[in-house]
């Protein structure tokens, strides 16, 4: 199989894993679940995964590599940080708030006392994976005299919670619906505006 065909396939695999996460939970899945709906064999989930927590591990590095993705090319801009700010939070939020994330989330936080290296896996692979970029484009407004903050990690903090506020928690809860484009891009914006008023040089 063609590189291309391969992703593609593999893609459609994972999104099928999420739909059976969501509907059965991580604990009663099984990789013959994902197996059948996605008419492949368990060979080919066992050799691209390696079990259920290394396709729950693959899910969580797709979300990642998605965000990551708008912060890259950051690096080597000169993007004003507002600008920055608000494609990063519309980003993270539709992430956080779709059903892949909500149903990875679920997972971990079901399974954290049977297994805790669920969440610390969801930890390594997506947080620590995606923070370290931003707080390191901070850093750079800061160095060139755009952003006024004393500490990096701490004022990245402070934008996950002018962007998040206890969505994330309503969302995994099942109390709200996954929000519109229009409801992201509202929300990322006034959270790019607050955080500007707090640290603008």
């Amino acid at each position: 199989m063609k590189t291309a065909a391969r992703d593609r396939r593999r893609d459609e695999i994972m999104d099928i894993a999420v739909e059976i996460f969501s509907e059965k939970g991580y604990r009663d899945a099984s990789m013959l679940d994902v197996a059948r709906r996605a008419s492949a064999s368990k060979e080919t989930l066992y050799a691209w995964f390696g079990d259920k927590q290394g396709l729950l591990k693959a899910l969580i590095e797709r979300n990642a590599q998605a965000v990551r993705a708008v912060l890259t090319p950051h690096l080597d801009g000169d993007v004003p940080p507002e600008r920055l700010l608000f494609e990063f939070g519309r980003a993270l939020l539709a992430l956080l708030l779709g059903e892949s994330a909500v149903t990875i989330n679920r997972a971990a936080i079901s399974e954290a006392k049977s297994d805790p290296a669920l969440a610390q896996m969801l930890t390594r692979a997506g947080r620590q994976s995606v923070l370290p970029v931003f707080i390191r484009l901070l850093e750079m407004h800061r160095k060139r005299g755009a952003l006024r903050m004393e500490d990096a990690s701490q004022a990245a903090e402070d934008f996950l919670g002018l962007l998040l506020g206890d969505m994330q928690v309503r969302r995994l809860l099942g109390l709200i619906a996954p929000p519109r484009k229009a409801q992201i891009e509202a929300r990322a914006a006034r959270a790019a505006r607050a955080f500007m008023r707090l640290y603008k040089a």
